[in-house]
């Protein structure tokens, strides 16, 4: 079915709350096709999981959250799985109630375009098409992850697939995604990094770092004992929606020097204002320190997908890895900022050369004209 003469352009975009970075992706995607449509576009952004059953959901993502924090392992045993061929079709009869939500969606909606920046769509689509021909419609994913990706992103019938990097691009092609299908334009960052001023190095010697803790409250609280041994560094701790990690963190009086927040939506301008992140590799949150130009010091490891995303900051030379124990990370900054942060002003060189603020919008434009021409 071709886009209506009488109507706006439609545009779905399917997530899932599955950590931040899918519906962070997919949000930016919708402000900037709101920039981006001289005529106006309509835009549905919506996680079906919650259209099937609302509490086995919320515990599934409680689940999710307790296994990257505390059982990586286990986290890691899953990931793989769910990279091997067969394994989501022999879940099917699970998710029916799914594949359900978004056929109604389809036919709710009836969008021009479908584009997903979570992997297990690509399964759904192509479920919903066979069973229902209708429903063909132009289908893009949007990979959140780079360098180590699953499977699942790339395996079922898409009309392209929209990566960050050509790293990612690369692993596409090996894997035997055809070229023409693959589209790097970068990851779709928050408009506010469109026109970034980052963190000049500190004039009064003063480095600012921010600090997101990742796996168990324990190790958390002994990474930054530690940091109060640098003079010259202010720590801001952002815990997010971990409000069992905010209060243990509050309870044993941290940060000395710096500042403890919960959850902000001003991660940019904070991001802005500082001169390390220090954090879990989450593909958002590299992706937004990339287009900040802050360097990256991985203090915790999500086996499976961030391990690519962590590869990615190695291979760039954009930070570092700091996990293992409490020490490392410590090591890592005093490093970062000795000698005048020669190897901190090295890190944002070479994060100049991959910076795409303007992602979201490159994205926007190429859907628009994708489903204009549908």
């Amino acid at each position: 079915m071709s886009a209506s003469s009488h109507r706006p352009v439609r545009i779905l975009i399917l997530t899932a709350s599955m950590g931040e970075g899918h519906n962070t992706a997919a949000r930016n995607i919708k402000n900037a096709l709101a920039l981006e449509s001289p005529h106006g576009i309509e835009t549905l952004v919506v996680d079906p999981y919650t259209r099937t059953n609302p509490v086995v959901n919320r515990l599934i993502q409680r689940g999710y959250t307790a296994a990257i924090n505390n059982y990586p392992r286990l986290w890691k045993t899953v990931f793989a799985m769910l990279s091997s061929p067969k394994v989501i079709e022999g879940m099917s009869p699970l998710l029916k109630q799914l594949i359900d939500a978004v056929h109604g969606l389809l036919h709710e909606f009836q969008p021009d375009l479908v584009a997903s920046t979570y992997p297990v769509f690509g399964y759904v689509m192509e479920k919903i098409q066979k069973a229902d021909p209708e429903m063909r419609k132009p289908f893009y994913t949007v990979i959140t992850d780079s360098t180590l990706i699953n499977q699942t992103w790339y395996r079922y019938p898409c009309d392209g697939a929209i990566v960050a990097d050509e790293p990612t691009s690369q692993v596409l092609r090996r894997d035997g995604v055809d070229h023409s299908r693959i589209h790097t334009l970068g990851f779709p960052v928050g408009l506010e990094f469109d026109e970034f001023l980052p963190a000049p190095p500190p004039g009064d010697g003063q480095w600012r770092v921010i600090f997101f803790p990742g796996g168990p409250n324990e190790r958390a609280i002994r990474t930054l004992q530690m940091p109060a041994e640098i003079d010259n560094l202010h720590t801001t701790v952002v815990t997010g929606r971990r409000e069992d990690a905010r209060s243990a963190i509050s309870r044993a009086g941290l940060p000395r020097r710096g500042e403890l927040i919960g959850w902000t939506d001003q991660m940019p301008s904070l991001m802005g204002s500082h001169h390390l992140f220090i954090g879990k590799a989450g593909g958002a949150t590299v992706q937004e320190a990339i287009a900040a130009q802050i360097p990256f010091v991985v203090n915790h490891i999500v086996p499976g997908q961030e391990e690519g995303n962590i590869a990615l900051i190695q291979q760039t030379a954009i930070g570092a890895l700091a996990a293992g124990r409490a020490e490392h990370v410590v090591d890592i900054v005093k490093g970062a900022i000795a000698n005048d942060g020669a190897l901190w002003r090295a890190w944002r060189r070479n994060l100049l050369q991959l910076q795409k603020p303007s992602a979201s919008r490159a994205i926007a434009r190429f859907l628009i004209e994708k489903a204009s021409a549908a």
